[in-house]
């Protein structure tokens, strides 16, 4: 990354001079003209505040490019080269831009007043920082209810879904009184289990329990209670550690599911296309604006 110094110093009557000065002093380092037009200079008390409200605005506004910057590099993972190649102005290269610096007097009119000037800038970096806050909130949104989704198809059998781990043979027939349900057991507490279920409470079908699948951590059991005693049933099994499942198989709900999953893929991929080229439109303004705090700070 290159670093840059902004350098005002005593023209004594010949910029050009001056110049040449400068760059005979810094030995090896490259110097640029960093050209700026007239602007109205104001009282000294004017120049004063505005010198230290710039100060704020200078910091306020190298934080926003910074979050464009940090913001792009984690939803894309590009490399530092693949994202200096996305980060452009004008459709140049950061370094080209601040190389070649030129006032933007058709966004920035140099014939107003300072204040006015720098709230303008303040307006349009507002309304960008405004923007990014928005566009994350949303991607963020989706990107939770996906990975609760993805928690839901890869954690354990106390947490996953159980659409397509349970089948409809797992399940007794439609019932008025009887209800299966499905319990997850940790792998040290299985014994427990087979010698308890059936004393949780009354109303449990004996030898109705069967073992449906298993993982590192638990194993997911059936038993088949009668409804009315489901809620008891569920706090007995919770003072044991077990985990009961609220899950009825109901392909209708899975299959909802299933394309549920699906379209918040596709929002997520489609959301998060729309904030990268977001950011690589906006990314110029934002430099921009900060550029010009920056030859107002020169020139203050």
């Amino acid at each position: 990354m290159t670093l840059y110094w902004l350098l005002s110093v005593p023209a004594h009557g010949d910029g050009h001079v001056a110049w040449r000065d400068v760059k005979s002093r810094v030995g090896d380092s490259e110097v640029y003209d960093f050209m700026l037009p007239t602007l109205k200079i104001g009282t000294l008390d004017t120049l004063v505040q505005l010198s230290d409200e710039l100060a704020k605005h200078d910091t306020a506004y190298e934080s926003t490019v910074g979050k464009f910057i940090d913001t792009l590099r984690t939803l894309t993972q590009a490399s530092t080269n693949e994202l200096q190649s996305m980060l452009t102005v004008d459709e140049k290269s950061v370094d080209q831009y601040i190389r070649t610096f030129a006032w933007n007097n058709a966004k920035y009119r140099s014939d107003r007043a300072l204040p006015e000037i720098i709230s303008q800038i303040g307006e349009s970096m507002h309304a960008i920082d405004a923007q990014l806050k928005t566009k994350m909130t949303q991607y963020n949104a989706i990107k939770n209810s996906l990975a609760t989704i993805r928690r839901k198809q890869t954690g354990n059998l106390s947490v996953r879904s159980l659409n397509g781990i349970v089948k409809r043979s797992d399940c007794i027939p439609d019932s008025e009184f009887l209800q299966t349900v499905f319990v997850a057991v940790p792998q040290t507490l299985t014994r427990d289990w087979i010698n308890s279920y059936e004393r949780l409470t009354d109303k449990v079908v004996p030898r109705s329990s069967a073992k449906i699948a298993s993982d590192s951590e638990y194993t997911l059991y059936s038993v088949v209670v009668f409804k009315r005693v489901l809620d008891e049933f569920a706090n007995k099994a919770r003072d044991m550690r077990f985990v009961v499942r609220d899950f009825v198989y109901d392909e209708a709900a899975m299959e909802h599911d299933r394309v549920q999953a699906l379209e918040i893929v596709e929002q997520e991929e489609e959301v998060l296309d729309n904030i990268c080229e977001w950011l690589k439109g906006s990314f110029g303004d934002a430099l921009t604006a900060w550029m010009h705090v920056k030859a107002l700070r020169v020139f203050v």
